[in-house]
């Protein structure tokens, strides 16, 4: 068995997910935003999904390990940040015994993310509007897998803010933008139902405490 498209930020598979982001409810709730200075990402309390789908409707889940990562806001309330990901960490949770370590192995292999090579997946960004009235930050941005980058724009709804930030931020990515071709229909023909869609979902959650 065999993944479906890439993570990171993230965050990743790569196996192939449909084209159409990961569903993020929105906070109703009014929130403080975040005060002015700099942030540490928080490791342990932060989180990367990813889903990937075959044509045949069959679906992958997992995770990614957030490496690290920083935030900055500015006098202008403008946030810019980045986040790594360690690919090494690409977990498979829908499997489990042999099936699971088979296409985690996969995953990591030359066929996907050659994590050997390329260890690390970033995700850089800066915000570009807020809507205070349901806690929604949209923030372009550049993701990079196996050393490509492409630009990349996505939406966060912030859950907490002051010195402690939370929040939650989806979007899904093109694996074969970076060099992820591995049963892509968009190279190959005649594969069936062995076809693995192209695109993959992210969901990430972020948790961040004031520096300074």
């Amino acid at each position: 068995m065999i993944l479906k498209s890439l993570f990171i930020f993230s965050v990743f598979f790569f196996s192939a997910c449909e084209k159409k982001k990961v569903a993020i409810a929105e906070n109703k709730s009014k929130v403080t935003f975040p005060a002015v200075g700099n942030y540490a990402i928080s490791t342990s309390s932060s989180k990367l999904s990813w889903i990937g789908k075959e044509i045949t409707t069959k679906i992958h889940t997992g995770t990614i390990d957030i490496q690290n990562g920083n935030l900055e806001i500015d006098s202008d309330s403008l946030i810019t940040g980045q986040v790594s990901m360690n690919m090494s960490t690409i977990n498979v949770t829908d499997l489990e015994g042999r099936s699971k370590e088979y296409l985690e192995k996969h995953l990591k292999s030359g066929d996907f993310f050659s994590v050997t090579d390329h260890p690390n997946a970033i995700l850089s960004f800066k915000s570009k509007k807020y809507h205070s009235k349901d806690n929604k930050i949209t923030f372009d941005g550049q993701l990079s897998i196996k050393s490509i980058t492409h630009p990349i724009t996505f939406e966060a709804f912030l859950e907490e803010g002051s010195s402690l930030i939370n929040a939650k931020a989806s979007f899904s990515f093109d694996r074969t933008k970076y060099d992820v071709k591995f049963r892509s229909g968009s190279f190959f023909t005649d594969l069936g139902d062995k076809l693995i869609l192209d695109d993959i979902g992210i969901e990430m959650v972020l948790s961040a405490e004031k520096k300074d």
